[in-house]
């Protein structure tokens, strides 16, 4: 993270649940916030990555299964598509080549749950760029904004304002 980048508020502790995860909206985006209340490491009871799933771009990441391997490796399973990532480092585990981007996480004297994150604008366009290189190595198109070509879904003005899906 660099050091120009603020710390976001994601919630008061109390929002969390424990050992599990909530999407925290930023921006267009989403990252993923996992409260890990049994860990005896301090860096490891609070973790942020990315909520959008870097394979198939599935909003998902936050329902995950976090898991804890014997040697203390804390492991986050994608809810949807099973794919298996290192939740402290992001890196895929069951795709070498998919990775969550990860972010700072503390919290202060006051119970909220902060996150160092970039300007959205910046964070959003990492994450297309992130998914445009997946879509690449893995020879998969990424689904139409709004409606499926085969479902026709009128979209008139309401008010004068069109309406954008």
């Amino acid at each position: 993270a660099l050091d120009s980048w603020p710390w976001v508020s994601a919630g008061q502790v109390a929002d969390f649940p424990h050992n599990g995860g909530v999407a925290v909206k930023h921006g267009k985006e989403e990252v993923a916030v996992f409260h890990l209340p049994g860990q005896a490491e301090e860096d490891g009871r609070w973790l942020c990555v990315q909520n959008l799933c870097p394979h198939k771009q599935v909003r998902a990441i936050s329902r995950g299964l976090v898991g804890v391997k014997p040697e203390g490796l804390i492991t986050l399973a994608d809810p949807v598509y099973k794919s298996i990532y290192d939740l402290r480092t992001g890196s895929g585990m069951s795709h070498a080549n998919l990775n969550l981007s990860t972010f700072q996480v503390k919290v202060d004297e006051q119970g909220q749950v902060l996150v160092k994150l970039p300007p959205a604008d910046q964070m959003a366009d990492s994450f297309a760029r992130q998914s445009q290189e997946a879509a690449e190595k893995f020879n998969f198109k990424p689904p139409p904004r709004g409606s499926h070509p085969d479902i026709q879904v009128p979209r008139a003005p309401k008010n004068g304002v069109n309406l954008e899906w």
